[in-house]
């Protein structure tokens, strides 16, 4: 819901991918928020399995020309791949969050 994972209300990005400091609402601090990869990884696999049997079905299917069955393939790609790429974020986040996960230190090490 691209909401703060502690109160629900306050919005969790400044910009398109970037987090707030802190929570218009709940003050809660942000400035540890790190995702990583993770949102990129989860996205780019999902994306794979729509635009495969896409390009698949234009090229086979329709009959279309390689050029053009390749062009609406890649510009679907891009799109859903801007759409997921705040959602997996901010969920992967809201997990962070509520399992209270951070980055591994050397004190961690037995």
């Amino acid at each position: 819901m691209l909401r703060c994972p502690e109160c629900g209300k306050g919005a969790v990005f400044a910009a398109y991918l970037r987090f707030r400091d802190a929570c218009a609402v709940c003050n809660a601090d942000f400035k540890s928020a790190d995702a990583g990869d993770g949102p990129a990884v989860f996205v780019i696999l999902i994306v794979g399995a729509i635009v495969a049997p896409l390009l698949i079905f234009l090229q086979v299917g329709l009959d279309l020309p390689d050029t053009l069955a390749l062009a609406i393939t890649i510009a679907a790609a891009v799109a859903l791949c801007l759409a997921f790429l705040p959602p997996f974020k901010a969920t992967l986040f809201a997990l962070q969050w509520k399992h209270k996960a951070r980055e591994a230190t050397h004190e961690d090490v037995e």
